[in-house]
């Protein structure tokens, strides 16, 4: 099997060029980045799947999958229009791409963000409610996924796999933020920490992709993807405060309060142009529930590998190795 991996840069997309290579699939990878946090796989190219004619130096290759990672996704530091450019546009030139190449099999990493913050759980039957300009541009991507499966529509394939928050050594996103607070500064929380945040592991989200490549049928289906047990805030961080040098927080503040704290971050971040830990953003999502639910991958036949607690584990090891704890 021949598959392409844009994106192969990013943090899923670098460890599952290696991850499908060992597992004898032949793999490419284009990037419109050079920086990688492990080492770039020797097969990755750098070009931006926006221009056509950087993905035509594929053109050679008869590639029998698409693994569509790219996207833009920070919180910080992104407008709009570089959202819908990359996440909407980007996919709309790939759909080009394998169009004249004739590649009818492809797997797009959305996500859960489509849902929105719902009142009730959420499973691949929920409305679309996107509250963010993150999530209305991933679901435009999917609606590009979906034209272009319609066009076709005996002989086109599509799968689209719904991450919540992706965490694991060699991610400095939320999760890291997280152990990095019950470490240096463990002294109060946001909210009673008793609501769901859905989150898949690395590992876990790797297992999916590999055991979708051969799932796929005329049409277009949809995972979401979540790790279990659905835990709350607060039993993630007994997680990470029974390892050594991580503490539970000590004071509960209400939300609105750390909104309002929030908001005095946003004018300092947006004066020294960084991307500090704290602003009204995150502080809010914090104190949201998150409540995804993946039951219709593991209907199909999806067995979870890895722990909640172990990959929390590993990642706390790797956090004090990383900061010489």
């Amino acid at each position: 099997m021949k598959v392409l991996i844009t994106g192969s840069n990013g943090y899923v997309g670098s460890h599952l060029m290696y991850f499908l290579e060992q597992s004898n699939i032949e793999v490419w990878g284009i990037d419109k980045s050079e920086k990688c946090n492990i080492d770039p796989h020797p097969k990755t190219s750098i070009g931006d799947i926006r221009n056509l004619d950087d993905l035509m130096q594929f053109k050679e290759v008869d590639f029998d999958v698409i693994i569509h990672c790219a996207a833009d996704k920070h919180d910080f530091g992104i407008s709009k229009e570089s959202y819908f450019s990359n996440n909407e546009y980007g996919t709309k030139v790939l759909m080009q791409f394998a169009r004249r190449q004739n590649i009818n099999k492809i797997i797009y990493y959305s996500t859960v963000s489509v849902y929105g913050h719902q009142d009730h759980p959420c499973d691949e039957t929920a409305e679309y409610k996107s509250n963010t300009v993150y999530g209305d541009s991933k679901f435009a991507g999917e609606k590009v996924i979906w034209k272009w499966q319609a066009e076709d529509s005996l002989n086109r394939q599509a799968i689209i796999l719904r991450p919540s928050v992706i965490y694991g050594p060699y991610n400095f996103a939320n999760m890291y933020n997280l152990i990095r607070q019950l470490n240096k500064f463990p002294w109060f929380m946001v909210g009673k920490g008793n609501h769901i945040k859905s989150l898949v592991a690395l590992e876990n989200m790797l297992d999916i992709t590999f055991f979708v490549l051969d799932k796929f049928k005329p049409g277009v289906q949809n995972f979401n993807c979540i790790d279990k047990p659905y835990l709350t805030v607060w039993q993630l961080m007994e997680i990470i405060a029974s390892n050594d040098g991580f503490s539970l927080p000590k004071i509960k503040i209400p939300l609105w309060l750390a909104i309002l704290i929030g908001r005095f971050f946003d004018v300092f971040n947006k004066l020294i142009g960084k991307d500090l830990p704290i602003n009204s953003d995150r502080m809010k999502k914090f104190g949201t529930a998150t409540d995804y639910r993946a039951e219709k991958i593991r209907e199909l036949g999806y067995v979870q590998q890895h722990s909640i607690k172990e990959v929390l584990d590993k990642t706390c090891k790797w956090y004090k190795e990383i900061n010489e704890l």
